[in-house]
């Protein structure tokens, strides 16, 4: 396993792991309006990344002033902070973080 906070954080699984581990979280949440993924395009991940001294991402699990279910990604660095200004009234304001993906449902691949 990888360390526990570094640029090397974290290690591929199989399709076949990871199509359990999906039909386990399902199982335990079957509403079908229930949010199983979020995807957010490759250009924030590599904008928050692109932060001096970022050395990956932390997903925090958040619910937004509506209370609906959001992520929010924030950059960390190689002491295992995170690069954010939690006074910062501006985005990108003393560090990038980011939220707004597209959930699934209703926007999900096709089953296979």
């Amino acid at each position: 396993m990888a360390d526990k906070i570094s640029s090397n954080t974290g290690d591929p699984i199989s399709g076949e792991t990871a199509k359990r581990w999906i039909a386990t979280y399902k199982e335990r949440h079957p509403a079908p309006d229930e949010k199983i993924a979020c995807f957010y395009g490759s250009a924030i991940f590599n904008q928050i990344l692109a932060q001096p001294g970022c050395i990956g991402i932390r997903i925090y699990f958040a619910y937004d002033d509506n209370d609906a279910q959001q992520k929010v990604l924030v950059g960390v660095d190689a002491v295992g902070n995170n690069i954010w200004d939690l006074n910062a009234t501006e985005p990108g304001e003393g560090g990038l973080v980011a939220d707004y993906g597209t959930w699934c449902p209703p926007y999900c691949p096709p089953e296979k």
